[in-house]
């Protein structure tokens, strides 16, 4: 079960904030178990941990394995170590949590997303803040293009 999504954007970290963008996403470990939706459940015990990641986030190395792990598309910049994030195809988990606390840190740019059932929405990140827009897509008139 799940919701699978898809995401368009090309985000970008820029080298120099990436020590403080990979403090900010190690945070996360210390969040509290409620923003955290996977886990294993028993009848004994019960531990919470972010979906798609493993339950000890410091074992991932670098921002961009971060968002890997997530399953998001990610390419460094062979020039300037920038990190680059793209495309997304997987089922819905914590991803908008670790981009909120990545905020600060990625440039400004905008992230589109689509819903298993057709549903729109984006996210888009200006000065250090994170917003998401939903609504809908309307399109208000068409031309010919060919006879």
């Amino acid at each position: 079960m799940g919701y699978y999504v898809s995401g368009e954007g090309n985000l970008t970290i820029k080298n120099a904030n990436l020590p403080a963008a990979y403090a900010a996403l190690m945070a996360l470990q210390n969040a509290p178990d409620e923003v955290k939706h996977g886990g294993s459940f028993s009848a004994t015990e019960t531990r919470r941990w972010f979906s798609w990641m493993p339950e000890d986030l410091t074992t991932i190395p670098t921002v961009q394995d971060v968002f890997r792990e997530l399953g998001f598309e990610v390419e460094v910049d062979g020039d300037t170590g920038d990190v680059l994030i793209g495309n997304y195809d997987s089922k819905i988990g914590d991803e908008e949590t670790f981009f909120i606390a990545a905020a600060p840190f990625i440039e400004s740019g905008e992230y589109e997303w689509k819903g298993e059932d057709g549903e729109f929405w984006k996210w888009t990140f200006h000065e250090g803040k994170m917003f998401h827009h939903t609504g809908t897509r309307a399109y208000t008139h068409a031309t010919i293009v060919s006879a």
